[in-house]
């Protein structure tokens, strides 16, 4: 019996500690809805550590941001049309050159034994048609004393003839008749083969011009063979094409080059572009020519929109800005810079900074300030577009009032925050 009553004591003492547990409980929880509606519950938040920012009303400048890096507007690669070794290299990348300036020379022995034969066989062409040209030349003289010789001997005849007639005319009988037909017949021979001579010289008139062209047609296909060839070699010396500077220099002494092979990068002074990465979701707002400002860290440069790629690239796509003024002194190839886009500007707006997650034409709940800061409330807004920084509010806040614009995902399950 007494070890019984030991039992029952315990199970008593086991009963007692529970009750004791649930009264406890009760009593916090008593305590937390009793403090809850003298206003001692609600949610405390560090006041230092939320962004708070004032509804402005003024002109609202809808702009896109984006970041990218200045680029050459103009940039030429300097080639060579030939094959050779490097022999010499003069100038290297970062150097700043002008048109004309030597960057490197090439070593072809093959082509300069090559420019020597071509102006051999020049001078023997020349020599070929001066001598043809002089052949031509006496074959035609040769022509025009065969012309002038039958010309005097149907003159003779005919001056013989002449005097024939008139005699016979006059009846004297020195002449006879049969002489007299045979003059006649001479004179008419004499004439025909005058008029074949002419027309042979005619022929070899013309076949001296046709000479002439044809020698000269080779001459000139020579000359521009030589003139390739020379400018070939030429080609050894590479030079700038233009005042520049030089961006890369790929070549090392002693390396074999094909013809084709780019063997510098020029980029011209001062002249840039900006290429910026816009997020896919914000590049329906550009267009061409919409202003924009690039910002180097160091100074402020303007241009407009020139050209949007077509494709999205990594979520962004690229767009290329002209530079509308001067270049400042820090630029240089691939420099980091920021850009603004103008897209729009609203006057007598209301805005105010972008709330985290807050996005454009959409509805959401922010957390309003009461005017004694030390309470905040949820509060319905309607925004409007979405600026780099600001956003447009159409309805729910209005000038002057204050509103948490940092995550505010801790507290959002509570309508009304206390700062302490």
């Amino acid at each position: 019996m007494d070890i019984v009553r030991e039992k029952k004591k315990k199970l008593l003492d086991s009963k007692g500690k529970l009750l004791a547990g649930i009264a406890t409980i009760a009593l916090l929880t008593t305590g937390f809805f009793y403090n809850s509606a003298n206003g001692l519950g609600v949610y405390a938040v560090d006041k230092e550590s939320v962004l708070i920012d004032t509804v402005q009303q003024g002109e609202f400048l809808v702009s896109v941001r984006g970041t990218g890096v200045l680029v050459p507007k103009d940039v030429r690669w300097v080639a060579t049309d030939v094959d050779g070794r490097v022999e010499r290299i003069l100038i290297k990348a970062g150097a700043q050159v002008k048109a004309g300036d030597l960057l490197l020379e090439l070593s072809n022995p093959q082509l300069l034994q090559r420019l020597e034969e071509t102006k051999w066989e020049l001078e023997e062409l020349e020599a070929q048609t001066t001598a043809q040209q002089v052949a031509l030349e006496s074959a035609l003289l040769d022509q025009e004393t065969a012309v002038i010789n039958e010309r005097l001997n149907h003159e003779r005849a005919l001056l013989t003839y002449n005097a024939q007639k008139t005699l016979l005319d006059q009846g004297v009988v020195a002449v006879s008749h049969i002489a007299h037909s045979e003059i006649k017949i001479e004179v008419a021979q004499f004439k025909e083969r005058w008029q074949l001579q002419t027309k042979r010289l005619d022929k070899q008139r013309e076949n001296l011009l046709a000479q002439r062209k044809a020698y000269q047609a080779r001459l000139n296909r020579m000359h521009k063979t030589l003139q390739r060839m020379q400018q070939q070699v030429d080609g050894l010396k590479v030079k700038a094409t233009m005042d520049s500077i030089v961006q890369a220099m790929p070549m090392e002494l002693g390396q074999q080059v094909r013809a084709g092979t780019n063997l510098a990068r020029l980029a011209r002074n001062g002249e840039f572009l900006a290429e910026l990465r816009i997020p896919e979701k914000k590049i329906k707002d550009v267009a061409f020519g919409q202003a924009v400002v690039i910002d180097t860290r160091s100074s402020k440069i303007h241009g407009v929109v020139k050209r949007i790629d077509p494709a999205v690239i990594n979520g962004s796509v690229q767009i290329d800005v002209e530079l509308t003024s001067a270049a400042p002194r820090e630029a240089r190839p691939d420099l980091t810079v920021d850009g603004v886009i103008e897209i729009a500007r609203i006057k007598d707006a209301l805005f105010v900074k972008r709330p985290m997650f807050a996005q454009s034409d959409s509805s959401a709940s922010v957390y309003l300030l009461s005017q004694d800061g030390a309470n905040a409330a949820e509060q319905a807004v309607s925004f409007g577009q979405m600026s780099t920084k600001y956003i447009q509010v159409k309805t729910g806040l209005s000038a002057g009032q204050q509103i948490i614009v940092s995550d505010d995902s801790a507290w959002q399950q509570h309508q009304q925050i206390r700062l302490n």
